[in-house]
């Protein structure tokens, strides 16, 4: 096992106790330190019983593997019953996980374990992998057996320089939540399909004292599809798509070229009334915006295929819809990702437990489960995506290639469009000028492509 320090307001979500604590996300983080303290002493105590029974049963040592990942509350989904269930079938291993999610910093505090030792056995990642990788952080997974059951797009979208170090959990999805029966109320009887649809229908939303759009900017997310989608989709359907990210990574072409249009349509969205800046600059993705959305004022929010289950417990009555995000003068799109990426720490002392640990959940049967947990889609070949109806109308973009990624393994360090449109989009908000803000987005880039 790999030790580790306490993390202190570190929501910890251990598999042994996850019966018992069930649905204690959002509670734990109103915790009092004392009932903190209590509750990681239950955990604690919990956690050593169950590996004692183990080591009981398989009368020898147990290999305890720590797992570290983004995914909190809601946004588990079966991952709890995998881990329980990968625990049960393999006796003579324990895996036990922890979450802190995106937004409460998961990235640094991930960062700051590898950089010093101390680092989990198995953890998650994303758009950041590359830098990892580049560090020397994660073991390469090409070996894995699962790998090949992947389609062919995935295994593109999960390789780094020719090396695979993280096998994706899922196909997720960005795309626009659209409540319909608002719309009707309105007299709009379908979600727009372009942008010239979404201002009529936001202009009519408002005009019945309505909100238009619940969207999150406190890290930049809900505002950074807006300008990602617009602004990059030009790229992604130009035929030297490959030269020009290639540039694109040296500094021979600039990157805030393509993301002009999307801040000039973020902007023109702000400056109309649809989206409040203040107040998207303190909504937390995923938390925030979903409590907005499910009051059922508000016609749009855009957000993530597995924001589903929050939805459906917060409105399990609404009549919403996940569709493209209607940002193009003739088309929507979709924001695509190889998600929830599963890591083996390069320096782990139980590497061969680990990769049987993620050959199962990467597994046809741990995947189908998981997918339909998230509302998302399987990055398997034969594998099943969700049955949701609520999420249909993103099939369609899917097979239709209507979409970009927002984590593409073309793109090379420093060069990571999901977190530079995050930054800057909510820099937009905050009132920046456009050109300046394209401008210092290219120097910026720039300067660090030089201290590469």
């Amino acid at each position: 096992m790999m030790k580790k320090k306490g993390m202190g307001t570190v929501i910890s979500i251990l598999l042994t106790a996850a019966m018992l604590l069930g649905g204690c996300g959002s509670a734990a983080e109103t915790q009092t330190p004392a009932e903190e303290t209590k509750k990681e002493t239950v955990q604690q105590e919990v956690k050593e019983s169950a590996v004692e029974e183990k080591a009981e049963e398989t009368d020898g040592e147990v290999v305890e593997l720590t797992m570290f990942g983004f995914k909190t509350g809601a946004e588990q989904g079966a991952l709890p019953e995998l881990i329980e269930q990968f625990n049960n079938e393999n006796p003579g291993i324990h895996v036990t996980y922890e979450g802190i999610s995106n937004s409460g910093g998961y990235q640094d505090v991930l960062t700051s374990r590898l950089a010093s030792g101390q680092g989990d056995d198995i953890f998650m990642a994303q758009a950041y992998l590359g830098q990892l990788q580049e560090a020397g952080y994660v073991k390469d997974l090409s070996g894995v057996s699962t790998v090949a059951d992947y389609t062919e797009l995935v295994q593109d979208l999960m390789t780094i320089d020719g090396q695979i170090s993280g096998l994706g959990m899922e196909i997720a999805v960005f795309g626009m939540f659209v409540n319909m029966d608002l719309l009707k109320e309105c007299g709009i009887e379908k979600a727009p399909a372009n942008y010239q649809e979404f201002l009529d229908a936001c202009k009519a939303v408002t005009d019945a004292g309505h909100t238009a759009i619940a969207c999150s900017g406190k890290d930049g997310t809900g505002l950074a599809v807006f300008a990602a989608t617009r602004g990059l989709y030009p790229l992604y359907q130009d035929a030297e798509k490959a030269a020009k990210i290639e540039q694109i990574n040296t500094g021979e072409l600039s990157f805030g070229s393509y993301m002009k249009d999307g801040f000039i349509l973020l902007k023109d969205l702000i400056d109309k009334g649809y989206i409040n800046p203040e107040k998207a600059l303190v909504t937390e993705a995923a938390k925030d915006d979903i409590a907005e959305f499910v009051k059922e004022d508000t016609a749009f929010m855009p957000g993530g295929s597995w924001f589903v289950s929050s939805i459906n417990e917060g409105a399990p009555d609404m009549n919403y819809i996940l569709t493209g995000v209607p940002v193009m003068d003739d088309d929507s799109l979709i924001m695509i990702n190889a998600g929830v990426k599963l890591c083996i720490n390069s320096k782990t002392e139980h590497s061969a437990e680990a990769e049987k640990f993620i050959e199962f959940m990467t597994g046809k049967e741990s995947l189908d489960k998981y997918v339909q947990s998230q509302n998302s889609f399987s990055p398997l070949k034969d594998g099943s995506s969700t049955s949701n109806a609520v999420v249909d109308p993103v099939a369609e973009y899917l097979t239709s290639g209507r979409m970009i990624s927002w984590v593409d393994p073309s793109f090379k360090s420093p060069v990571e469009p999901w977190t530079i449109a995050r930054s800057y989009a909510s820099n937009i908000a905050a009132g920046a000028d456009i050109d300046t803000t394209v401008k210092d987005m290219d120097t910026d880039l720039t300067n660090k492509i030089k201290l590469k």
